[in-house]
């Protein structure tokens, strides 16, 4: 996989800098078992899936529909918090981020709801 290329593409103006981010987040997901769950094969998965609506269009970063047929609306987050607290932070970021993923949701036309964090393995879930 040519990481270099994927990020000129994504718009990533020093996308040197950035490998040892995306490496280290993906090492980190795949040493998880939720980040293994997440990127692991589903029913309909889709990685970076585009949907438009009427007044928009989103890119979601993993979607797909578990064992039992829920569909999942998956956000990455590579925020980083240093020192105590990390749930506090956690659960900071799922507040900061709740209006994006219901966005997502609503243009699904429903879907559970989480944040990923590959540098805590944090993860916040939240019904449609």
């Amino acid at each position: 996989m040519n990481f270099v290329r994927g990020l000129e593409h994504h718009g990533v103006q020093s996308p040197e800098s950035a490998i040892g981010i995306v490496v280290t987040a993906l090492k980190n997901s795949l040493a998880d078992d939720r980040g293994r769950w997440i990127l692991g094969p589903h029913p309909d998965a889709q990685s970076e899936y585009r949907i438009r609506t009427r007044d928009r269009t989103y890119v979601i970063d993993r979607v797909f529909r578990d064992s039992d047929g829920t569909r999942w609306v998956v956000d990455y987050k590579t925020s980083r918090h240093e020192g105590a607290n990390v749930e506090s932070f956690l659960d900071r970021e799922q507040e900061r981020c709740a209006a994006q993923l219901d966005a997502y949701a609503i243009a699904l036309r429903g879907s559970q709801k989480a944040l990923y964090f590959p540098f805590h393995q944090g993860w916040r879930a939240w019904d449609a």
